[in-house]
């Protein structure tokens, strides 16, 4: 097969993944909401800007992007950073990938091992990262897919489900060279922040555990079951005494008033 064989095929199942029944299973709305967690030294330029922002780092899973889910998964992506920003993705005038089935990861395999020097480079030296981030960059910018949808590759009990759940790599494009560009980006409008998660996450194997939810709600935890209330800080002293007192096991759920 040739590499025109292959674009042609990428391009007809670019149409086919953006006309897909799927795709509105996952985005149900023509402008639907998404939610992105990230670091709380983040929050403050994320709201002023109204702009979430487009990773540039290599090793990313599909290269420069703003990496967020549907609303509709709020906890798969919660360990990448402790407070929730939901903002909505216009669906009109956009093209998907859809990288969950097996067909879609064949066309892009196929396509980029017809890319001679990033793809030697990806499978003979040490700059694997590089490569693959050059490959899938310029994978989404020759087809001008503006967001790909992929299964989660980094799990989480009790958070993630690598099977069922989508995430997405929403495309910005850059203003000089019309290619995938990195940095503050208006692809997502409308951001609000919603939600401060209370669970602690750390990097564990290929993925991530969830320390506080594993600790006080797993079969054989000493600690479960468990029963929250809410508390305050301007009387988290009594609240905290009151839930020492109580005749069942209570934790304190504390708000900043």
């Amino acid at each position: 097969m040739t590499l025109t064989d292959i674009e042609g095929d990428v391009e007809e199942y670019v149409e086919e993944s953006t006309r897909s029944s799927l795709l509105s299973d996952i985005l149900p709305d023509e402008q639907p909401h998404v939610i992105k967690y990230l670091p709380p030294k983040r929050l403050e330029d994320t709201l002023r800007l109204s702009q979430l922002y487009a990773s540039e780092r290599a090793g990313f899973t599909w290269g420069d992007a703003i990496y967020a889910a549907p609303l509709s998964r709020p906890l798969s992506t919660m360990m990448y950073g402790q407070v929730g920003v939901v903002g909505s993705y216009p669906r009109k005038g956009r093209s998907f990938f859809d990288a969950r089935c097996a067909r879609g990861i064949d066309l892009y395999q196929n396509w980029i091992q017809r890319q001679t020097r990033p793809y030697t480079q990806l499978t003979t030296t040490v700059h694997a990262s590089a490569a693959n981030q050059e490959l899938r960059n310029a994978f989404r910018t020759r087809f001008r897919i503006d967001c790909v949808l992929f299964r989660p590759d980094e799990p989480c009990q009790a958070y993630v489900d690598t099977e069922q759940d989508t995430w997405l790599a929403i495309t910005h494009w850059a203003a000089v060279g019309h290619g995938v560009g990195s940095g503050f980006s208006q692809e997502v409008t409308g951001l609000k922040w919603c939600v401060v998660a209370s669970d602690a996450f750390e990097a564990h194997g290929l993925g991530y555990t969830a320390y506080l939810y594993e600790s006080l709600t797993g079969v054989s935890s000493p600690y479960a079951p468990q029963r929250y209330v809410q508390g305050h800080y301007s009387s988290l002293s009594s609240d905290v005494a009151a839930a020492y007192a109580a005749s069942d096991r209570q934790v304190v759920i504390c708000d900043f008033n």
